[in-house]
């Protein structure tokens, strides 16, 4: 939702424009929708849409096939109703990727005559011709004959990437280079937020806490005789009822007895969130398995601090490309305790990664990103 926000805050500064958010069933119930519609009054609309059929079973090619082209369908009956209501001038997908890549790659006028757009979030075929470190799979000729065939839509006007490397790939003009973006330092921390002491090193796990941050890996190496006392993890988010055996086991129960494993299992203000970064001295961005961007590598590059990062995909590409934080491979343990007993130990190397994430990062805020994407789209099609 928080790329929706972005775009919403842009047409609020630019006025003339009406944006209607086309939501699945339940959804507009949510507490970010409630936010959204406070702050944008009479210039937002919610339109609730039936959610497809549930897509049971793993997701493997199949079952993203099946997902998406549900999706796609509740979307095109959404729109097209809306149409006939009033009038749609252009139709965005935030996350283009997740919800519409197949099934537009073979509908070249996905709405008729209305030209769309959307942001692509996780695109993976290209990364390991970039330098990225990720395992072949079978899917990337897939995916890379959908992106190839999506550009051909008659009605696609942009699609945009928060990956840097898509556009180098793939040689459209209609592929514009976002950067991920935040907005953590438009607030202001909260000092002692965190129950840490002064001198405590600390490293901020950020967001859902399940096992894709590879939690129980982060809690087994901190435990280790060689990493710094001073070291304390912060959980900071909500927990995953599936972590409880590893936050119940003895290296949790170690590190609390030592005071050095600090949770907040919660959702958390935009406040708190800024406190908790800001407290931070090290960011957890190791998730093996995930390829994409993240927001916490975003946030904690605006905050100037440094990434421990899987080595894998685009986030240690990045941490090794611009010198934004350490990486260790997503399959070693010894490396990666090497790594966090380094970054843990050495703080001129911190303030030089996090100062390089901050010159990186500057440029990635909500406004520039909402602006950016509202200037296409208003730059090529009237809205009313």
């Amino acid at each position: 939702m928080v790329f929706v926000r972005y775009i919403l805050e842009a047409i609020a500064r630019r006025g003339g424009i009406r944006a209607t958010l086309i939501l699945g069933s339940g959804a507009s119930q949510a507490v970010q929708v409630d936010a959204m519609r406070d702050a944008f009054g009479a210039l937002l609309t919610i339109h609730e849409a039936p959610d497809p059929d549930p897509v049971r079973g793993p997701l493997a090619l199949s079952g993203k096939l099946a997902r998406q082209f549900g999706h796609a369908r509740q979307l095109r009956q959404a729109v097209t109703m809306l149409h006939a209501q009033g009038r749609v001038d252009h139709v965005h997908i935030p996350f283009a990727d997740d919800y519409a890549l197949f099934p537009f790659a073979v509908r070249r006028r996905p709405f008729g005559g209305i030209a769309w757009s959307g942001i692509a979030i996780r695109p993976r075929f290209h990364l390991a011709r970039t330098g990225a470190i990720v395992p072949s799979r079978s899917e990337d000729h897939v995916e890379a004959w959908a992106y190839r065939q999506l550009l051909r839509s008659a009605t696609l006007q942009t699609l945009f990437s928060i990956d840097p490397f898509l556009a180098s790939r793939i040689d459209d003009p209609r592929i514009v280079t976002l950067c991920d973006p935040a907005d953590i330092t438009d607030k202001t921390p909260q000092q002692g937020w965190l129950p840490v002491k002064d001198d405590a090193t600390v490293l901020l796990a950020y967001g859902y806490v399940d096992h894709r941050k590879a939690i129980d890996r982060l809690l087994r190496c901190a435990a280790t005789p060689n990493v710094p006392r001073s070291l304390v993890i912060a959980l900071v988010g909500v927990q995953d009822p599936a972590m409880r055996d590893v936050l119940a086991g003895p290296e949790a129960t170690l590190l609390r007895a030592q005071g050095r494993l600090i949770e907040v299992p919660r959702h958390v203000t935009d406040v708190e969130e800024a406190s908790a970064f800001a407290r931070a001295d090290i960011v957890w961005c190791y998730y093996p398995g995930s390829y994409c961007s993240s927001g916490a590598m975003v946030r904690a590059g605006q905050m100037g601090k440094p990434l421990l990062a899987a080595a894998e995909g685009l986030i240690g590409h990045l941490a090794r490309h611009h010198d934004i934080g350490l990486t260790a491979p997503e399959c070693d343990d010894h490396a990666l305790t090497e790594q966090l007993t380094r970054i843990a130990g050495e703080p001129a190397l911190r303030a030089r990664l996090g100062a390089a994430g901050a010159r990186y990062f500057a440029t990635a805020t909500g406004q520039a990103f909402g602006d950016r994407i509202l200037a296409h789209i208003v730059g090529q099609e009237a809205s009313t």
